[in-house]
Formats: structure tokens, C-alpha cells, sequence
């Protein structure tokens, strides 16, 4: 009899044996990937680094401390940062003409030697980063320093040099006084010439015990806009770092005393031979006494620091100049902050004898971008009557050109400037001008507007 076919394979795997395989490769396959696992302490269980598309960008940082700079740069660096797909590296250099981002105090006087340099900040919130305990490292036991026999390194410790001798002087200008006198390039050239050394905790010469002050150094990062040697993505990296680096408790301490301006420019490296130099007050009474005024004011980031007395000095000229019987009229400049705006100059208050209208907006705006003096300037006497007196309060010029030119558009004009700070002055403009004046120091500021306005007293 013949054998039929079933239409079954009789080498065909049963079920059983099916679920035998399958389970076996699973246990391989698990055993494979614990053999393969990364172990503690072996380099493949460190994190990838991360992925640098854009390649590898330099963020260049200075520091009024070289120390906390380095520090700061860093910790930074650990936390291997990316900012636009670049990954970023800091280092310290010299110069803010250089840097992308400044530390240091956020003072007056920082904010001047910005300006100076040509550089301005990208906030007027710069993030503080550090709270510093400052004071006296003196030999042997405790010992209660007298100004006298302080000596400051100003190079190197700028910072609680002003703090220590503000703390210990009677006023500003006997700290002025002996930071002008007493000063040493660093700490180890003052550790040699003296027993009592102006200096920061961390940073104490051997055979020295430190005895703190009241108070402590906060210091910021003042990210900085982009320039000739800052390009865009190094300005961003920049406020990363100052977001990155943010420290809650230098942002509560809040701690650090009042300062003059004149103490913390006495302290820079290159201030206390000269500072005493400008010690008397910047007003300069313009001829003629009080006429139609057109009060011409710098709201750019350099402005900043003087702004409250800028304010306060505009109001009270603008007073006084109303009660005489005449007019005056308010513009404010710095550069366009937003899309679409071409000018850099607004008109606020048209020619009034409402005093109060000059008042009241005067005390509303916010600082930034960079100051374009000479288009201001222009705009105002090409839009002002010839008995009209300009005055122009600014920090400097960064929309400098043809000196000759400018002139040449404002010659006949009636001008009075008022230059604020330590940056660099526009000459033509001070050359065109019927008087000018300096205001270095804020508390010179509201009293040379009022004299620029022709308003004695």
C-alpha cells in the first residue's frame, strides 16, 4: 500500500523547541551586554564629551582679581559649557579691551574703565559671582591697624584696598590720601615694606594673620557687547558664563559698604597718582545766565553709573531755568535698542516753561547701548533756535568721523557740554562748544549741569 504525504515537514521544529532557542539567545544577548557594561573606574563610564559642531570657541575674560578670574574660569570650564554649538573655553587675559566678559566690583569706576577702552556692557544687571571677606594681614598676634600703617597693593588686591582703607579712614579724602601714598605694586612688595597689609582672606603672605573688616567685596560678571576683537558668539558665551556662574549667596549677601567713587578710583593701579589731580568741583558757569534750554542727555550703558545725579541735576537746572521766564525742552540719545529704530536720539519734551514736564521724564529712562553723540548733536541744533542753548550731557562719542565736518554743522550753535566719567572726550565737540566742563566724579555731576545751564550756585 503507498504512503501518503500529509503536506507537514517532519524536520520542522516543535513549538517547544522554539521557545528553548529563543530563550537561551535572550540569556546570551544579556549576558553579552553585562560583559560589555561600563564599570566605575573604567573610562568608558565617564560622559561623552560634548559634541562641538561649531568646533571650539575662546571665551577671554578679565578681572580687576587675576585670582578669582582664574578660579572662576575655571569652574566654568568644568562644567563643560556649549553656547551655540561651540564649546568654550575661557581663559584670563589682561585687558577688558580684550575680553568678552569683565569681573569686578560693580562700580563707577568699572564701568569708567570700560568706557575708557571702548567696551560696554550687555546688561545693566551684571550677575554677582563672588562675595569676598577683606582686611588687614599684619605680624604677629591680633593687632588693630591704623591707616597709617597700611600698605595697599594696589595691583593686585584693588578691590579690598578701597574697602580697607574707606573702613579705616575718617573720610574719603584722608582714604584717597593713603592709597595715593601707601600703595605697593603687590602683595609681596607690600609684605616687605610693612607689618599691615590691605589684602583678601584667601590671599594672606606667609607669617601675616588676618583680621577682616566690616563688610565684603561682591564682585560681578559684566558680560560686555560685542567689538573689533569680541565677535558675536564669544559676546553670547560671555552671558552665558555670567548665568552660569551666578552665586546665590554673593547675590544675597549684600553686604558690601558704600564706597565713593573717588576711594574706588584711588585704588585702581593707574588712579591714585592722578586722582587727587581732579578733586575740585567740574562745574563751569556758562556766559549769558539762564536762556531757552534744550537739555541733551547720554542714556547710553556708560551713563549708567551716574544716572541718578544726571537726573537729579536736569531737574533742578530745568527749575531754575523756568523760574527765570524762560523755556526748556529735553531729548536723550544713545544708540538704537530696538528693531526697526534709525535714530538714536528721542525728543521728549518739546520747548515748554513747564519745568515739571522735564521733571517728571527725565527720571524714566534706562540705560544701554553705546552713546552717538555727534548724530544727537547735529539733530539738536539743526531743530533748535539760535537763541536756544544746547546742553549736552555725555560720557563720550562713539560715532566719531569727520572732526572738520561736524564742525562745521554746529558752529554757530550755542553749546554747553557737560562731560561725565573718565572716558575719552570728544574734542571737536568740546573745541565747538561756548563753555564745557568736567564731572569725573558723581557727585559733581548735578552741579555742572546746573552751571552749564547758567544757573550760579
Amino acid at each position: 500500500m503507498g504512503r501518503h504525504a500529509s503536506g507537514t515537514n517532519n524536520y520542522a521544529l516543535s513549538g517547544r523547541a522554539i521557545a528553548a532557542i529563543v530563550a537561551v539567545a535572550i540569556v546570551l544577548i544579556a549576558a553579552v551586554a553585562w560583559a560589555l557594561r561600563p564599570r566605575e573606574g573604567d573610562p568608558q563610564a565617564a560622559p561623552e564629551p560634548p559634541s562641538c559642531v561649531a568646533g571650539e570657541l575662546e571665551l577671554p575674560i578679565a578681572a580687576a582679581d587675576k585670582r578669582l578670574g582664574e578660579k572662576l574660569a575655571h569652574d566654568y570650564a568644568a562644567t563643560s559649557p556649549v553656547v551655540r554649538d561651540y564649546c568654550i573655553n575661557p581663559t584670563v587675559v589682561d585687558s577688558v579691551a580684550d575680553a568678552a566678559v569683565y569681573i569686578a566690583p560693580n562700580t563707577p569706576v568699572a564701568h569708567q574703565e570700560l568706557a575708557q577702552r571702548g567696551r560696554t556692557a550687555a546688561t545693566s544687571e551684571p550677575s554677582p559671582v563672588a562675595a569676598v571677606k577683606v582686611g588687614v594681614a599684619h605680624k604677629g598676634g591680633p593687632a588693630e591697624a591704623k591707616l597709617g600703617e597700611v600698605t595697599f597693593p594696589v595691583d593686585e588686591e584693588p578691590a579690598a584696598s578701597a574697602l580697607v582703607a574707606s573702613a579705616l579712614a575718617a573720610n574719603d579724602e584722608e582714604a584717597v590720601e593713603a592709597l595715593t601714598a601707601r600703595r605697593a605694586q603687590n602683595l609681596a612688595g607690600a609684605a616687605e615694606v610693612s607689618d599691615f597689609v590691605a589684602t583678601s582672606e584667601g590671599n594672606v603672605p606667609a607669617g601675616y594673620t588676618f583680621s577682616p573688616v566690616e563688610g565684603e567685596v561682591v564682585y560681578t560678571a559684566i558680560p560686555l557687547n560685542q567689538a573689533d576683537s569680541i565677535s558675536e558668539e564669544q559676546a553670547r558665551a560671555g552671558q552665558d558664563f555670567a548665568k552660569a556662574m551666578r552665586d546665590p549667596a554673593a547675590a544675597d549677601a549684600g553686604q558690601q559698604p558704600a564706597i565713593s567713587d573717588l576711594v574706588w578710583a584711588a585704588a585702581t593701579p593707574s588712579g591714585g597718582e592722578n586722582i587727587t589731580q581732579h578733586t575740585d568741583p567740574g562745574a563751569k558757569l556758562a556766559d549769558g545766565g539762564p536762556m531757552d534750554t534744550l537739555f541733551l542727555l547720554d542714556t547710553s550703558e556708560a551713563m549708567a553709573p551716574y544716572m541718578t545725579e544726571a537726573e537729579r541735576g536736569i531737574a533742578d537746572a530745568a527749575r531754575a531755568v523756568a523760574a527765570s521766564g524762560k523755556s526748556v525742552a529735553l531729548w536723550n540719545y544713545s544708540s538704537p535698542l530696538n528693531p526697526g529704530v534709525v535714530n538714536g536720539y528721542r525728543r521728549n519734551v518739546a520747548l515748554t516753561p513747564d519745568a515739571e514736564a522735564v521733571a517728571d521724564a527725565v527720571g524714566r529712562f534706562l540705560n544701554g547701548g553705546v552713546p552717538r553723540t555727534r548724530e544727537a548733536v547735529t539733530a539738536a541744533v539743526s531743530e533748535s533756535a539760535g537763541s536756544t542753548r544746547i546742553v549736552v550731557v555725555t560720557t563720550g562719542t562713539a560715532d566719531g568721523g569727520d572732526d572738520n565736518a561736524f564742525i562745521a554743522g554746529i558752529d554757530n550753535a550755542n553749546i554747553a557740554v557737560v562731560h561725565v566719567g573718565e572716558g575719552q572726550q570728544d574734542q571737536a565737540l568740546r573745541g565747538a562748544a561756548k563753555s564745557a566742563a568736567e564731572a569725573q566724579r558723581g557727585d559733581q555731576v548735578a552741579p555742572a549741569i546746573k552751571a552749564a545751564a547758567g544757573i550760579a550756585g
